[in-house]
């Protein structure tokens, strides 16, 4: 025997099992397999070069066919049903199967551990030499791990360095029992055969494995709704509604940014190219504002306007209701339009949404649901909380300020705690506390031990290695106590890592060996920060801990903390809301990631006069700052706009100019500047007179950044000295 029993993609756990049902798409028996595995690989980075062949040991999935097919019954499992058929699964494997590579004769992996155990003289058998004598191969740590989790009542004890595996003797006879009845009701058939495999995990297996009744509602092949709202029913015989909720959700998604290059100007419209359809279908989808058509309630929907980048330029439109039918016919002009338009958008937002017909009824599924500010927790419905999510949104660098004490650490874990997702039974978040030993970046990037011939990693890399493999997915790193040592010191590579996107070299030692073969390390070479990592630094000001550097604070959102004083006492009566929080739904967090890419990478709805009035009111403190010594260049100007673009995102119509200025202000300009009056005075005088004036006539003031000048202008006065912190 010389044969692996299992993949060495991961163990066999129970949030491993959810990962990947997680992934599937809701189309069983009505796409390809190439297809499925596409939509699959999006959600799980690796399915199809490591995480399938898990998959397909679990029982998932028949790749007998080129259809889609997965257990779909275990969609209406909960975590307990879902333990129970792991356990079910493991004591029915067989190996080798038609995904275990080898000639062997098959067996129950199972019942021949059990059989081993009891001819042996003690009841015992050691791991080792259970493993030489039935399989050799690799993954026996996987193993023994499933082993241990679903084998019961086999047991398991370390006696010295030997693994041992035994029954006790009030379970032989149990034992015994369970080795007939697995044997006569789940014997090997074709052990070559994929769908033999697959059905062997059915609904109906996994009841008779319980001595269960068959609930007739449950079927393999059809999943049942599991109680989350990600599908609705399209009205698929009204082809205009139907258009009308297609394009409002593929806009709200975008503004249409991921099909602008099929986007055409005509002379009154603006069509979408779909020659790889196969015609031109839809050749009057918008009726530009300058046109005629524009106002005529019976050429277009007239509820509602869309601002559209076409050709470079935005343009105003509304959707024509010219290119569909009341009723959609098929194979008529309008089906054609109709399935057109859901082809374009199955293509371009498989990542977001899919669109699909089930039992004569076509559906629209959320695969990721969009960030949204009023959909937060109520103890998220303040100030800070927004302006913290904003600033997250455009720069995954944040520094959390204020006294210690006022919960600082606890608002950054409960937003995590929010957009929290099990990523191979681990979470998306990581406090870590800095230490005053901190010295350099060892304490968190780890370090070669050449004695060991081994890389000594760290929970704040293996953090980051496991937001590396799950780009989808944001990961949140919290910082605790920032500053209580240098922050330069072990946070430099950080630093230059996040303006350059360049590598952080490890060390120079890629491969090791194990049981004499030469492998890849786990540790790579260099690092390159992923972009679904967001970083939060807490920070108290006291003698205990060091300042920032400009360095720092120019890449960086710093985020004041003043609690408010009705928040703090109504923790007294137990009447506060601050800890009450739940889990976003299904796709919210992707949906968190997905927009802070869109924004860091230059996506602005910012109208362009807004900017304007920004760049002037920037223009007219520039001057001051560069003369006292802290004037801002290009990161600064990138990260408001970003910034700018985030709150215009999130708050719609709530946006409101003067107070995002104001809140960049106390942000990214106010907390770069310290020193005694000579140096910072006059320059004091002058913000707090820009800001009385806001962004010109008719604005309000920016109370923020006035009452923060207010503070530096008394401890100027008191101590001859001051700075934001």
């Amino acid at each position: 025997m010389s044969f692996t029993p299992f993949a060495r993609y991961r163990n066999f756990t129970l949030a491993n099992l959810k990962s990947l049902l997680e992934v599937y798409p809701d189309m069983a028996d009505s796409i390809s397999w190439d297809l499925a595995k596409d939509i699959a690989e999006v959600h799980l980075k690796g399915y199809k070069r490591t995480a399938y062949q898990q998959a397909c040991q679990l029982g998932l999935e028949d790749r007998s066919t080129n259809r889609f097919k997965v257990h779909d019954y275990l969609y209406t499992f909960d975590d307990n049903n879902l333990t129970r058929y792991l356990i079910f699964w493991f004591k029915t494997y067989y190996a080798p199967n038609p995904y275990v590579n080898s000639e062997d004769e098959a067996f129950l992996l199972y019942c021949r551990l059990c059989e081993d155990i009891l001819q042996s003289e003690n009841h015992s058998v050691g791991f080792e030499e259970f493993v030489e004598k039935n399989i050799g191969g690799k993954s026996d740590d996987i193993l023994l791990n499933a082993i241990k989790a679903y084998a019961s009542p086999v047991k398991y004890k370390k006696v010295g360095n030997r693994d041992v595996l035994y029954v006790s003797e009030p379970d032989v006879t149990v034992v015994e029992s369970e080795i007939a009845f697995i044997k006569t009701n789940f014997p090997i058939g074709e052990s070559k055969s994929e769908r033999d495999f697959f059905e062997r995990f059915s609904y109906q297996n996994f009841c008779k494995f319980y001595d269960e009744p068959v609930d007739p509602t449950v079927k393999d092949g059809e999943k049942l709704e599991n109680g989350e709202d990600r599908r609705k029913e399209l009205p698929f015989n009204q082809s205009k509604e139907c258009a009308r909720q297609l394009v409002d959700c593929i806009y709200d998604i975008d503004k249409f940014r991921r099909i602008s290059l099929l986007l055409k100007n005509n002379d009154k419209n603006i069509k979408i190219v779909t020659d790889d359809l196969g015609g031109n279908y839809l050749r009057y989808m918008f009726a530009k504002s300058s046109s005629d058509l524009y106002e005529n309630n019976t050429r277009v929907f007239i509820d509602k306007s869309y601002k559209i980048l076409v050709d470079g330029n935005i343009e105003i439109c509304r959707l024509s209701n010219q290119w569909v039918s009341s009723e959609l016919i098929e194979g008529t002009t309008s089906g054609l339009f109709l399935k057109a338009l859901i082809s374009i958008i199955n293509t371009n937002y498989s990542d977001v949404i899919k669109i699909y017909e089930d039992g004569g009824k076509w559906y629209l599924e959320f695969l990721m649901r969009k960030f949204k500010l009023e959909e937060l927790p109520n103890c998220f419905d303040n100030d800070f909380a927004h302006r913290y999510i904003s600033s997250l949104i455009a720069k995954p660098f944040v520094i959390l300020t204020g006294n210690s004490g006022t919960g600082k650490t606890r608002i950054a874990k409960q937003i995590s705690q929010y957009l929290e997702k099990n990523v191979d039974g681990k979470r998306n978040w990581l406090i870590v506390p800095v230490g005053a030993d901190w010295t350099d970046n060892t304490k968190m990037l780890g370090f070669y031990n050449p004695l060991e011939e081994r890389y000594v990693s760290t929970p704040t890399l293996d953090f980051i290695l496991q937001a590396c493999e799950n780009p989808s997915v944001p990961h949140f790193l919290i910082l605790d106590e920032m500053n209580l040592s240098h922050v330069e010191r072990y946070f430099s590579d950080f630093l230059s890592a996040m303006e350059s996107d360049e590598e952080i070299p490890l060390y120079k030692k890629p491969f090791h060996k194990e049981n004499g073969e030469e492998c890849e390390d786990v540790i790579p070479e260099k690092l390159r920060l992923p972009k679904n990592l967001f970083v939060t630094g807490t920070v108290n000001i006291d003698e205990t801990t060091y300042m920032f550097s400009p360095k720092v604070l120019d890449r960086s959102n710093v985020v004041e903390f003043n609690p408010q004083k009705t928040d703090v006492l109504e923790l007294m009566t137990g009447t506060s809301n601050i800890n009450k929080i739940g889990v976003a739904e299904i796709g919210v967090a992707e949906g968190f990631a997905a927009l802070a890419s869109e924004i860091q990478n230059g996506i602005c709805n910012v109208d362009a006069d807004v900017l304007d009035r920004v760049r002037l009111f920037l223009d007219a403190i520039y001057d001051e700052l560069q003369e006292s010594g802290f004037e801002f260049a290009y990161r600064t100007v990138k990260e408001i706009r970003q910034y700018f673009a985030a709150v215009c995102e999130l708050q719609k119509e709530e946006f409101n100019l003067t107070r995002t200025m104001d809140e960049q202000i106390v942000q990214k300009i106010l907390p770069k500047i310290y020193g005694d009056r000579k140096q910072i005075g006059e320059l004091l005088n002058t913000l707090e007179e820009k800001c009385q004036s806001g962004l010109g006539e008719g604005s309000e003031e920016m109370t923020l950044s006035l009452k923060k000048i207010e503070q530096m202008k008394k401890r100027l006065d008191k101590y001859q000295y001051a700075s934001f912190m």
